[in-house]
């Protein structure tokens, strides 16, 4: 995706699917393509070599939650016994198609957020869905294969419906980014970015302030003081934050049980989770749950 070549270039679709897996364990690949993977309920883990002697890593995709992963980056995917459903889309370089004429480089000069992004160079990244994406994705995966021997027939999927809706995708995938990532310049930056790309990855798992400092390479006293100068919070009070934010997202896309959206976002017991939860948002989740229920339910009438 970082190819200065291809900035003149827009995308066209190579591979979509949507599936449900369980139990389900990927071999190892790495292709040019950029693809996009969106968990619509579930759970997967990604395991990537950013190259191909490069440490391997692994984050987790939960509902709601998609990964970006660049062209070049060897990468597999596993799932458990919980079914799980992936929207899945691989892209690659296209000349811009008329009329639109879309480019990478439209992107960057009218979408600030855009060109943000692509500045970090980020090989694989994992994000909330803010926007509705995953209904994006699906509609976009159900127009393409409502024609597909017409694709075929045609040699490719680009058109201007195609064009625009990748454009629509990729302009909030950016803003969340951005989102996920602001913070402000200075000596500790770094640090930062290693603490909360760690805890974004790894927040239901049981992580700690202490091993959160080590994968920053840095003591847990300075980096508290980091935390508490750019968030105005401890390294322990962001990582509760981070996980009832996700709790709030499972509570109002998802009809996943409380006790097991407790578990999901990383807490033990759900009475830990329900005082946690209460103290961050004022109100208990099952109260919550109630709420963004009832707020759904209203309808306006002249």
């Amino acid at each position: 995706m970082y190819d200065r070549a291809g900035y003149f270039y827009f995308f066209d679709v190579i591979y979509y699917y949507k599936r449900i897996y369980k139990n389900f364990d990927m071999e190892f690949h790495v292709h040019d393509y950029l693809e996009f993977m969106y968990v619509n309920f579930g759970e997967i883990t990604v395991i990537y070599m950013e190259s191909e002697h490069g440490p391997l890593r692994t984050t987790k995709v939960s509902t709601g939650e998609f990964v970006v992963i660049d062209g070049g980056v060897i990468h597999k995917i596993t799932v458990g016994d919980k079914e799980t459903q992936i929207f899945n889309m691989e892209l690659n370089y296209s000349a811009p198609v008329e009329p639109l004429c879309l480019s990478m480089k439209t992107l960057i000069d009218n979408d600030r957020n855009f060109k943000a992004m692509i500045a970090e160079r980020e090989r694989v990244m994992v994000l909330d869905d803010h926007y509705n994406l995953g209904a994006q994705f699906s509609h976009l995966i159900e127009y393409l294969a409502s024609d597909e021997k017409g694709w075929h027939a045609a040699g490719s999927y680009r058109s201007p419906y195609v064009d625009f809706r990748l454009a629509a995708i990729f302009s909030p995938v950016a803003h969340n980014y951005v989102g996920q990532n602001a913070l402000h310049s200075y000596s500790g930056i770094k640090y930062l970015r290693k603490a909360t790309k760690y805890i974004a990855e790894n927040y239901a798992h049981g992580i700690t302030a202490e091993k959160t400092a080590a994968v920053a390479g840095i003591s847990q006293n300075y980096l508290n003081r980091l935390f508490t100068d750019e968030f105005s919070m401890t390294i322990n009070e962001y990582i509760n934050q981070f996980k009832i934010s996700k709790a709030k997202m499972l509570l109002e896309k998802t009809s996943i049980p409380i006790s097991e959206i407790a578990a999901q976002v990383g807490y033990n017991s759900k009475q830990n989770f329900d005082k946690n939860f209460f103290r961050h948002v004022g109100m208990s989740p099952r109260a919550y749950k109630k709420f963004i229920t009832q707020k759904a339910d209203i309808h306006w009438t002249e």
